[in-house]
């Protein structure tokens, strides 16, 4: 029996998202477990500090205990996840509790794996099969985070070669994923911005992957919509919440349709980026996206025009071609709008990388469901055209 078929739609996580959803924490997480550890990185710590301790006091008074790992420095890497996992089989802990940037929720999901099999972390990019399910772990996202708050993947620096490794489970999702919009605003602006781009990105590409379906095809549709009518009133209101819960919710979704449609080309080369480059994941996933539009335009022609039609572009009495375009334009308008910068060239890159970016990009699993194939040398094409 094939071991590699997905279902088609699989969603075992509870979903909270609403604001002050934190005030109930004590009654949500003893759903899970007693014995908790939160799972932060010290550059997390900094941010979300009042939070964590907020809710390390309920767990407290919910007579849960609790302990806060917080010995994660930024980027987590393989050997900082080993120190962690070393100390988290001691504790006896039932449950793992992730909470802050992605770097977090990457640094719970592996944990959840390490405290229950006896592997080293760099092992885990070899694929073992596990001797045991992951232990049990909730996300809390300090922001949207383009599906890694609820997708069963993970990506952490190899310590040897300091390049991004991605890991992917289908045990992997989290047995509930609690986002709170309050707990945004401790997160900088242009972060919520970039990021949702990168939301942007994931549900885009997950609508002309290859193994899309009518499912997956609403939430990511539903996602883009979500987008482009908030992402303009969070950038006017940075303290407004509204905007952003919807954000947030736009996240999930899109997270929940990248488990199955697998694909992202943006995320791949972005990955590499970071990996090659000082530049931020959520940095390199804006400026990569109207790129990777542009490219795969002409293979999925029809799928552009539904996106053009989320995006409230109007596409009466145009081609099929000319709709699809409106797609690839409102997404570069929509980054100009909210001063997201344009091009690689704005950020400290020499192009004489680009080779050894592209190459890497196309080792990671988020290629081959693209509608049109690409290679290496495309790749850096890409790239050329980004800078």
């Amino acid at each position: 029996m094939a071991t590699d078929i997905r279902p088609d739609f699989h969603l075992p996580s509870q979903i909270y998202i609403r604001q002050d959803i934190t005030k109930d924490i004590g009654r949500i997480i003893p759903r899970f477990g007693s014995r908790v550890i939160i799972v932060t990185t010290a550059k997390d710590l900094e941010v979300y500090g009042t939070v964590i301790e907020m809710i390390s006091r309920q767990l407290k008074d919910a007579d849960i205990s609790c302990i806060v790992y917080d010995g994660i420095h930024y980027p987590p890497n393989t050997e900082e996840i080993d120190t962690a996992a070393a100390y988290i089989k001691k504790t006896n802990c039932d449950l793992i509790v992730g909470i802050g940037s992605v770097d977090s929720i990457n640094s719970a999901k592996a944990l959840s794996i390490l405290a229950t099999n006896y592997f080293f972390c760099h092992d885990l990019f070899s694929n073992p099969k596990l001797t045991q399910k992951p232990l049990s772990f909730i996300t809390i996202p300090g922001s949207p985070m383009f599906g890694f708050e609820i997708a069963p993947i993970f990506y952490l620096e190899e310590i040897h070669d300091l390049t991004n490794n991605v890991y992917h489970n289908p045990d992997l999702y989290p047995e509930a994923t609690i986002i709170d919009p309050l707990i945004t605003l401790f997160c900088p602006e242009e972060k919520i911005l970039k990021c949702t781009i990168g939301t942007l990105a994931i549900a885009a590409e997950s609508v002309i992957s290859k193994k899309n379906n009518d499912i997956i095809n609403t939430y990511a549709l539903k996602s883009i919509d979500m987008i482009f009518r908030n992402i303009p009133v969070a950038y006017r209101e940075p303290q407004n919440s509204v905007p952003r819960t919807f954000l947030s919710t736009s996240s999930v979704m899109a997270g929940i349709a990248f488990a199955v449609s697998f694909l992202s080309i943006t995320l791949s080369i972005s990955l590499a980026l970071v990996s090659k480059t000082n530049l931020d994941i959520e940095s390199a996933m804006s400026i990569m996206l109207p790129h990777i539009m542009e490219f795969n335009l002409t293979s999925s022609p029809g799928k552009y025009v539904q996106m053009s039609k989320v995006m409230g572009e109007d596409v009466r009495g145009i081609t099929v071609v000319e709709a699809a375009i409106k797609a690839v334009e409102a997404i570069r308008k929509l980054g100009a709008d909210i001063d997201i910068p344009q091009r690689l060239s704005s950020y400290d890159i020499s192009k004489s990388i680009f080779k050894e970016v592209a190459d890497l990009a196309a080792t990671y699993p988020f290629l081959d469901n693209t509608p049109r194939e690409v290679n290496n040398n495309e790749l850096e094409t890409i790239l050329i055209a980004a800078y």
